[in-house]
């Protein structure tokens, strides 16, 4: 149960206890006669609920699932999370004994694969909580379905602001993440477009998933010029002449985009070919080594932008090493390598706050360690990680929340903007 509903159903649940036994009291004999049902002796008792808790036999493996897209154009993204995720799980070591398997599971980056991913990560008995998805349209697709297992979420790169502030209910008691949310970026986005850009008018184009939709609803709303036009588009599309006709008949100063970047790539690349010369602006979906690739000559002069910069550091630096060496490309090829590393770490540290061996088996109370979780506070590699009511990773202070980089010379340098 949500901690901040927690008072105010408790007279309901002192109430509804009372009921109970009563009932109880009044009941009938034959049923204690007979040696009716008693709890067995040596079975699980958990604080404070004593249901919710995940016992790893002696000899097995605590799990810890990754739901990330694991297959098609970005597969890369999902690639990224899931090594991050297993070289955090090897550097931080086992638990009371106990070591600490990653299972991933392909969510397609799609609602229609986001709740098969989630049934077979459920499968595992020894499953304690899940990372990810990085993809906002999985999370709303499943959100229910883990906070109704008691399994708690920690997502390094779902950034839709309805994730952590969904519509007509509280948060999702079950979800943090360790990124900070389109709230955030599609505000200094839209400064960026004003003060550095000098845009006074835009086109707005984005895919159609809570991501992309939810960012770039930020943006128009944030922007202070005129937006000439806006259109989505479904994640695989290829063709988009009928957009790139729309974009050069209103020859606006700045193209925005929202989504990820195999789509982004090619769009804009249609859009040089076609003699569009204005600016393109695009988010943390985009910013990576394959949009690079994909765009050729076409990406020189974009503008992009990510959450979560970075401050050096020796366990930063000593992660870029420790990643390449252990996945075979570099951390930052693609986003949110560190944002796993961390979101491992606070479910580590739940984990570890909360076992208990008993008889030589690993108790885990899910609820006690979605608490301590929540209660999080150390110096991850993206600074300092704890979680505000929402789940959402709170903002360090003295800290720029969003960097920008500019294409030139087929390389992302950072702009100076805060």
């Amino acid at each position: 149960m949500p901690r901040w509903l927690s008072w105010k159903w408790l007279g309901v649940v002192a109430l509804a206890l009372a009921a109970v036994l009563a009932f109880s009291a009044c009941g009938d004999d034959d049923e204690e006669e007979d040696g009716g049902a008693t709890t067995p002796a040596g079975s699980a008792t958990a604080a404070p609920s004593g249901e919710n808790v995940v016992t790893v036999k002696a000899g097995d493996k605590i799990v810890v699932g990754v739901t990330a897209v694991l297959s098609g154009d970005l597969q890369a993204l999902g690639t990224t999370v899931l090594k991050a995720a297993e070289l955090a799980a090897q550097q931080l070591g086992d638990i009371e004994g106990f070591e600490v398997e990653i299972v991933g599971a392909d969510d397609t980056c799609a609602a229609a694969g986001a709740e098969s991913a989630a049934q077979q990560l459920l499968g595992n008995d020894n499953l304690v909580a899940v990372i990810g998805s990085i993809c906002s349209g999985v999370n709303v697709t499943v959100q229910p379905t883990y906070e109704q297992a008691h399994i708690t979420q920690v997502s390094s790169g779902s950034t839709a602001v309805v994730v952590t502030y969904p519509e007509g209910r509280d948060p999702f008691d079950t979800f943090l993440r360790t990124v900070v949310h389109d709230g955030v970026q599609g505000v200094k986005q839209a400064e960026y477009a004003d003060s550095v850009l000098g845009a006074t008018s835009v086109f707005i184009a984005n895919d159609t998933d809570a991501y992309g939709a939810g960012l770039a609803d930020v943006f128009e709303e944030n922007f202070t010029g005129e937006v000439v036009g806006r259109q989505g588009w479904e994640k695989g599309q290829t063709d988009f002449a009928a957009l790139v006709t729309s974009v050069t008949t209103d020859n606006p100063d700045l193209v925005y985009v929202a989504s990820f970047d195999p789509e982004a790539a090619a769009f804009l690349t249609q859009l040089r070919t076609a003699g569009y010369e204005g600016d393109f602006l695009a988010g943390d979906g985009v910013i990576t080594a394959q949009f690079l690739t994909l765009a050729g000559d076409d990406a020189e002069g974009a503008h992009l932008s990510k959450p979560a910069p970075f401050a050096e550091s020796a366990a930063l630096t000593k992660f870029q090493t420790d990643f390449e060496e252990y996945a075979g490309f570099p951390w930052d090829d693609q986003p949110y390598s560190a944002e796993t590393y961390d979101a491992y770490t606070a479910i580590f540290n739940g984990i570890k706050e909360v076992a208990k061996v008993v008889d030589g088996n690993l108790e885990i109370d899910l609820d006690a360690m979605n608490d301590a979780i929540h209660a999080q506070d150390f110096e991850g590699l993206v600074g300092n990680v704890s979680f505000d009511d929402h789940g959402d990773i709170e903002a360090a202070p003295g800290k720029p929340q969003i960097i920008f980089f500019k294409v030139e010379g087929g390389e992302y340098v950072q702009q100076d903007f805060e």
